[in-house]
């Protein structure tokens, strides 16, 4: 599957260039007028010099100001109105620079404020304001379009993953003559294995098209999942839940615990002759949903392995919804493999 290109801007060096050429416009703008009408002189220099380095330092002050108060992240009616206070505020400023700067090099007597003055640079301001959100929110909707495009094609990718875990002979076959032994020794049971197995194959052909999945959605699949491994492996599989009620309503990925509860049993499990219990926890703790996967067994992780790479899929899925938020882990204590994922319960899109 081809990956998108990504997105590599450096937004600080743009918004330095843009804020030079900016200014330097203006000010080019000004030197015309006032060469045409009086001349060019050193006077004049020290005036454009000033209006350059007083405007560039108050609109970066500016910008600091609405970043650290999160303007962009506000609705855009609101983000309009503080566009056109903060212009009309910063008016006043432009007219202060302006006369003042006037009034110091061509030793004039002093006016802070000036009706035309402080009209133009509102409109100047306010066309700043413009260009400077309308390029971020550009930039934020890119960044966005990318992730989903990311994501949608890593869901492809996991969707197709699990049909073939799925849909595979070997499980098929395990899955269907482990019903079939049921049919003569115990008819009702062998029918609900059945429901199960079609449980598991719908449930994941319908969750993958999800971005997000509750937790009691995923733990349907997963119920159903271990039942019928329970019937495969009959001793050799013990299962231990601790799935608080609180957490139950928490969304999470599609197929995200399906995945290491599959994985514990394949490269854990089943490789011990005397098997083994599977422990599965997930409870809220301070604003976040804490899923534990425990099996017996031995990490085992080299560049090519499946574990190596469900564990890097799982990764990449969590740092696309969530950011640097949630947290996944695969470590290896006595003996036992324990899967952790930490989930914001509001992913930051």
């Amino acid at each position: 599957m081809a990956k998108p290109p990504e997105i590599k801007v450096n937004y600080k060096i743009q918004y330095f260039l843009f804020q030079l050429m900016g200014w330097g416009f203006l000010v080019v703008l000004i030197a015309v007028f006032n060469v045409k009408q009086e001349g060019f002189s050193l006077d004049l220099f020290l005036f454009l010099t000033s209006v350059f380095f007083f405007n560039l330092s108050i609109s970066h002050l500016y910008r600091l100001f609405v970043n650290s108060r999160g303007w962009l992240h506000a609705k855009l009616n609101v983000l309009l109105f503080r566009i056109g206070v903060s212009s009309t505020v910063l008016g006043v400023v432009f007219s202060v620079i302006i006369n003042t700067s006037n009034g110091i090099v061509f030793e004039t007597s002093p006016r802070l404020l000036s009706l035309n003055d402080w009209l133009f640079g509102s409109f100047i301001y306010f066309i700043w304001n413009l260009l400077y959100f309308g390029y971020l929110l550009f930039y934020k909707a890119r960044i966005i379009e990318f992730k989903n495009i990311q994501l949608q094609a890593l869901n492809a990718q996991t969707e197709l993953k699990n049909l073939r875990s799925q849909l595979n002979p070997h499980f098929m076959f395990n899955a269907m003559n482990s019903i079939r032994a049921l049919i003569d020794e115990n008819p009702s049971k062998s029918k609900i294995a059945v429901t199960q197995l079609s449980n598991v194959l719908r449930n994941s052909l319908i969750h993958t098209k999800k971005e997000l999945v509750s937790l009691k959605e995923e733990m349907t699949i997963v119920s159903d999942y271990l039942s019928l491994e329970k019937i495969r492996y009959e001793e050799r599989l013990r299962v231990r839940t601790e799935i608080s009620n609180e957490a139950l309503s928490a969304e999470i990925p599609p197929l995200l615990i399906q995945t290491l509860v599959e994985n514990a049993i394949k490269h854990g499990i089943s490789k011990l002759k005397e098997g083994g219990e599977l422990y599965l926890s997930a409870k809220l703790i301070d604003g976040f949903l804490e899923v534990v996967v425990t099996n017996p067994g031995i990490l085992q992780l080299t560049k090519e392995s499946a574990t190596q790479i469900g564990m890097e899929n799982t990764q990449k899925r969590l740092e696309l919804l969530y950011g640097k938020s949630a947290v996944f882990s695969l470590t290896s204590s006595q003996k036992k493999v324990i899967a952790r994922i930490s989930i914001p319960l509001k992913p930051d899109l």
